[in-house]
């Protein structure tokens, strides 16, 4: 429940992701249990920090029609990042959630995501370049259903095909459907938040 809960508020943050965002895709535990995956083993949450655009996300119930997501972090503490995700709702409006990831020093690439007024969940960066792409993912089982969750960032707006094949790639080794996958908007005619330093 709390790593549902966690990605769900996360991007109700949307992103990572409140942008980082989400309607979940479930199905029955049965048939498709969560995978075993890995996350990037040598992670290093300094170079992760700054803005990263939401490319493309499964759909979640936190970010049903929004667009133009983003992210940025940024170190607090030791180990600690804040995690400010943004975007535009249907109505036009923009919205916006503050919170913080702690880094899991024993377990590189996972972090426990805690939001305003919600549990905390889990982040797992399958991989990333830095400069590139980051792969996002969580997964989560309530009874006999599974609640997924995943992002497909970017340090730019868009991605070139190359960039985002290899990207993709991250999650089907792992056996992760990206056919649930579905674009975000992003661009010139987003509307963005003016907070974000410039990187």
């Amino acid at each position: 429940m709390s790593n549902v809960h966690l990605l769900a508020t996360l991007f109700v943050v949307a992103v990572v992701l409140s942008p980082t965002t989400y309607a979940a895709v479930f199905y029955r535990q049965s048939r498709a249990p969560c995978p075993t995956i890995t996350t990037k083993s040598d992670f290093n949450y300094v170079p992760y920090a700054g803005l990263w655009y939401e490319i493309e996300r499964f759909p979640n119930p936190f970010q049903q029609g929004t667009f133009c997501e983003r992210a940025y972090y940024q170190e607090i503490a030791p180990g600690v990042i804040s995690v400010q995700n943004t975007g535009v709702k249907p109505d036009g409006n923009l919205t916006s959630i503050t919170g913080y990831a702690t880094v899991i020093p024993e377990d590189p690439g996972h972090l426990i995501l805690s939001f305003p007024d919600t549990p905390d969940g889990d982040y797992y960066v399958l991989d990333t370049d830095y400069t590139t792409y980051s792969a996002v993912y969580s997964c989560g089982n309530i009874g006999p259903v599974k609640i997924e969750y995943a992002w497909l960032l970017a340090r730019e707006q868009t991605m070139s095909e190359a960039d985002m094949e290899i990207a993709l790639s991250k999650f089907t080794q792992f056996g992760i459907d990206v056919s649930q996958f579905i674009p975000t908007l992003q661009g010139e005619t987003c509307v963005y938040y003016p907070e974000y330093p410039t990187i």
